[in-house]
């Protein structure tokens, strides 16, 4: 920041009794009326100050006629204090990196008041600047008016340190009423903030000390802009490096900057979001969670008539911010969301509102809306963890993407993944095969394979997948549905009803061969084998011959319906022996069953 006149007098005022001061003074009496304060300075104050000054009511007022640089000792200013300012001057503490303390000593029975000595319009005087070698800052039932003029920034600006801040009310400033920077932040015991009247915003912070600023009889409203302006001074105050906590302050947070939760093995980076929280982001600013590999966690604490939400602060057009980000170091236990809104997320690459890899998520009541690409899309290992419940994906792309292994961790109550331009789980097997047993539910929305799905588990714990009646499972063009196809134990139960059949079919059209269809190879189990009120259409494209392909496997087929193959219906070679009752071959290009 720039200051002022750097060429003022040195030195202020002394008073000539300097006897009788009494300032060992209990901050917490509010009934304090400032009858043993004596001063030792005033009342006109210039220049350097190197040693202790007691500023007291006795002076009243005391007036500030050039920059005041505090460099040494200690002043305290004791209740019912007025301080007026000279337009273009401020108090600056530690500018020059001398240790100095500052205290406002007010009370409910004498506050102090600090503002110009010419009116009340913004900007009019400096304000207080507080500086990293500052000692102990702390005011106590204080107003500071019209100040942060003259690039200040600031009614009370900090730079690194920790200031205290007891019932102090800021107005009238020029572009922000409290400005903490270069990881400055508010004292533990900081209550009663009160800033109103600002030219620009209440609060500038950085990411790391948000959780400073008290919630306790605070009110941050009425100023041209209401809301928590967190930007970080440099890249050395981005990210969050330790469990905080952001209440509900009565206005919106909003994020100019990457929002990274960063913290250790040890001790993770969990931001905790109260009731009514609302974070609106800058386009460009994601919420990531252990981006660089520090262990992260993040916890909204919703409730049903307050929600938290996580939102643009620009548009309300899909992916207007990239959305939520948690890479492979997030903390399970400490990523949960509860009664949350996510939405116009999924830009900038991101790829959906809310992203993982290898991550694991628990998600209660959780609303993704207005999301580009996907309303969640979960990489490698990333998955719902148990008990999560009521997810709901409305107006995006599609509802989501998730890997092969993992569609099983979708929860399965009050979920509702429709209203979007493409109502599908987009599925990606990779090398994430189904090694063990899981039931895929029927979510009301058809699973889309964009890959070859592999089916492979092992002897003692076999890769089965049950799938619920009522599921539509479509695969990509060239696309199979593989049993054993590297030698591992599986099986496949596809047991719908007559009410609500399973459909295996392509995703881009139902012509013959839209698909590869599916291969049951010779380790696959025929007795967890099974196709009941199914119907397996479309299928025997890209060299593929049938719509169902057997390699030595026997599996039981039971009022299936068997059509549209690009050749034949089933090709079993001379050791498959299928069982069939009531299968209904038809369009199958080559025959029903051969060769």
């Amino acid at each position: 920041m720039i200051v002022g006149d750097d060429t003022a007098d040195t030195g202020t005022s002394d008073t000539t009794d300097t006897t009788g001061t009494d300032t060992d003074t209990d901050t917490t009496d509010t009934t304090d009326t400032a009858e043993d304060w004596v001063s030792t300075h005033g009342p006109e104050h210039c220049g350097e100050i190197t040693g202790d000054e007691v500023w007291a009511a006795d002076l009243n007022p005391h007036i500030i006629t050039c920059d005041v640089f505090v460099e040494g000792g200690s002043v305290q200013v004791g209740p019912g204090v007025e301080i007026r300012a000279y337009d273009k001057t401020g108090i600056f503490v530690s500018r020059d990196g001398g240790t100095a303390d500052f205290g406002v000593f007010g009370s409910e029975a004498a506050p102090v008041e600090l503002r110009s000595d010419s009116g009340t319009g913004a900007g009019l005087w400096k304000g207080i600047s507080v500086f990293p070698a500052a000692g102990t800052i702390e005011l106590h039932h204080a107003t500071i008016d019209s100040g942060g003029g003259f690039n200040t920034e600031a009614n009370l600006y900090v730079e690194g340190g920790e200031a205290l801040v007891d019932h102090v009310t800021l107005t009238n400033a020029e572009e922000w009423g409290l400005a903490l920077r270069e990881g400055a932040r508010l004292s533990p015991d900081s209550t009663a903030l009160q800033i109103h009247a600002t030219m620009g915003w209440p609060v500038l912070v950085d990411p790391g000390h948000v959780h400073s600023l008290p919630a306790t009889d605070s009110d941050y409203t009425g100023n041209d802009s209401d809301g928590i302006y967190i930007h970080a001074t440099g890249l050395d105050w981005y990210d969050v490096h330790e469990s905080v906590t952001w209440e509900h302050l009565g206005v919106d947070y909003f994020v100019f900057t990457p929002l990274s939760l960063e913290g250790t093995a040890n001790a993770a980076a969990v931001l905790e979001l109260g009731p009514g929280v609302t974070v609106r982001f800058a386009d460009d600013a994601p919420l990531r969670l252990a981006y660089h590999e520090g262990a992260a966690g993040l916890i909204t604490l919703g409730e049903p008539t307050a929600p938290v939400v996580l939102s643009s602060m620009n548009s309300l057009d899909r992916g207007a911010w990239p959305g939520v980000r948690a890479f492979d170091n997030t903390v399970d236990a400490s990523f949960r969301l509860t009664h949350t809104i996510i939405e116009w997320g999924g830009g900038f690459n991101a790829d959906g509102c809310l992203y993982a890899s290898d991550a694991g998520v628990f998600v209660d009541h959780v609303e993704l809306r207005g999301c580009e690409s996907a309303g969640f899309l979960f990489e490698d290992n990333a998955r719902f963890l148990p008990d999560s419940t009521d997810l709901q994906v409305h107006d995006s792309d599609r509802s989501g993407e998730i890997r092969a292994n993992q569609v099983h961790t979708i929860p399965k109550t009050g979920v509702d993944l429709t209203g979007n331009d493409a109502d599908v789980i987009a599925i990606w097997g990779f090398n994430h095969e189904i090694d063990h047993a899981v039931t895929w539910a029927n979510l009301g929305v058809p699973y889309r394979a964009e890959t070859h799905i592999y089916l492979e588990g092992t002897a003692l714990d076999p890769g089965v997948l049950t799938l619920e009646p009522g599921v539509t499972f479509a695969f990509a063009a060239d696309n199979f549905l593989r049993l054993s196809q590297h030698g591992g134990a599986s099986g496949l139960l596809a047991i719908g009803t007559a009410e609500q059949p399973i459909v295996f079919t392509g995703a881009d059209a139902l012509d013959p061969g839209a698909w590869a269809g599916i291969r049951i190879q010779d380790d696959a189990i025929d007795g967890q084998t099974r196709f009941e009120h199914v119907e397996i259409r479309s299928g025997g494209g890209f060299n593929s011959d049938a719509n169902v392909t057997l390699y030595d496997a026997s599996p039981t087929f039971i009022n299936t319906r068997i059509v549209d193959s690009d050749c034949w219906g089933i090709w079993a070679d001379s050791f498959s022996n299928p069982s069939l009752s009531g299968v209904v071959f038809e369009n199958n290009s080559c025959g029903d069953v051969g060769p």
